[in-house]
């Protein structure tokens, strides 16, 4: 017996109209929801932040050097800690500094000592890495360390600070 299977003609039938239907639905949906939603309108400034990002780029910069330049009295290698540091402290304040900040649940003071000992320990971490030592490398201590990381992060304040506003003015 030789029985053939005749070929389906047409559009697929009740499976491609569940389909278009759920398309349909999902667009509408899609389309319609901005409407429906409600809440404060959130401007964003572009000027603002392009400030805030060069604001935080020099603070950066000038922390990781001058880390870098007291790690290097202790025997490391000043450049390769300026950019190991200056990347290992932009994903500090990017993941931990910024989104703790931004729930005003803990004072910025408990946080800049938290900040200062996330980066003494980054600190240590970096001095653990032969790469990162030259031959005259004396070691780091915890002491050290977060003496360094409390100078350097005191005065990337004082820099965004003076960056952002005028402090020599003040309001009355």
């Amino acid at each position: 017996m030789n029985a053939t299977v005749p070929l389906r003609q047409g559009g697929g039938g009740k499976f491609a109209e569940q389909a278009s239907r759920r398309r349909a639905i999902l667009a509408s949906f899609l389309l319609l929801t901005p409407f429906a939603a409600s809440g404060n309108p959130v401007i964003f400034d572009p000027i603002s932040f392009v400030s805030f990002c060069v604001v935080a780029f020099y603070a950066f910069v000038v922390e990781s050097g001058v880390v870098a330049l007291l790690l290097g009295f202790r025997g490391m290698e000043i450049l390769h800690v300026f950019i190991g540091y200056f990347f290992t402290n932009a994903l500090v304040f990017l993941f931990v500094f910024q989104p703790i900040l931004n729930t005003e649940r803990v004072s910025v003071p408990a946080l800049e000592c938290l900040i200062v000992l996330i980066d003494a320990a980054m600190m240590k971490f970096l001095a653990s890495l032969d790469v990162m030592q030259r031959d005259a490398f004396s070691g780091l201590s915890w002491r050290a360390a977060i003496m360094i990381s409390l100078g350097g992060n005191a005065l990337s304040y004082f820099v965004g600070c003076i960056a952002s506003r005028k402090p020599w003015f003040s309001e009355l």
